[in-house]
């Protein structure tokens, strides 16, 4: 019977030589965030697909694609092990590979914007936006984070690095957190910054190591 879990919590398929696993729960997500059909919602979704096919992009032109895609419930997984990573500069330019594409979008759209005055280019040029500054956070799990721990490790060793990174990761969340906190008592109602908080916490816990 254990044998017949995976297929009743993954959709399971390959694209060219690659293994795509997407739960059933990040279906589920995606189909709920669609329902609401509010445009930066779809945004998002498009958005952050582009972002990581960037990485892929990156690592397959390195010589190195990845082990296998997940799409779970907490974001999108790229799993590779020890034995496929490249140099430490190939590594920053994968790491960044995802954030270049949101940069490459957002100039893109508001060119197009500053042309015709559309709000919808603007709101997607935005939300390209949001998404690049945030995967550029120096927190454990996102882009900025792996960038900062293979330049780091240019100079210090690995663990070291690691420490360093889990350090900055928990200030930085620290005062995310006592941030957003302050925002909800003056408001008593913008948590924004409080959700986002956790889930950086989330993906700090949840994202496969450096």
């Amino acid at each position: 019977m254990k044998h017949l879990l995976p297929i009743f919590l993954y959709m399971s398929f390959k694209i060219g030589k690659i293994p795509v696993k997407i739960s059933w729960q990040f279906l589920a997500l995606i189909t709920f965030m669609l329902s609401l059909r509010t445009e930066n919602v779809i945004y998002a979704v498009l958005f952050s697909s582009l972002h990581e096919i960037g990485h892929i992009a990156a690592m397959t032109a390195f010589g190195n694609a990845p082990q296998s895609v997940s799409f779970e419930l907490t974001g999108i997984n790229i799993i590779r092990t020890r034995e496929t990573f490249v140099s430490l500069k190939k590594e920053i330019i994968i790491a960044l590979a995802g954030p270049f594409v949101n940069l490459v979008l957002f100039l893109f759209l508001i060119l197009l914007y500053s042309e015709n005055g559309n709000v919808k280019l603007f709101n997607a040029a935005s939300v390209n936006l949001i998404l690049m500054i945030f995967n550029l956070l120096p927190v454990k799990g996102l882009d900025g984070g792996k960038a900062f721990y293979y330049s780091i490790s240019h100079f210090v060793s690995y663990k070291f690095a690691e420490k360093s990174l889990s350090v900055l990761s928990a200030v930085f969340i620290l005062l995310m957190l006592s941030y957003g906190a302050y925002i909800f008592y003056l408001t008593r109602r913008n948590f924004t910054m409080l959700i986002i908080a956790l889930m950086l916490t989330l993906t700090m816990f949840s994202k496969e190591e450096c």
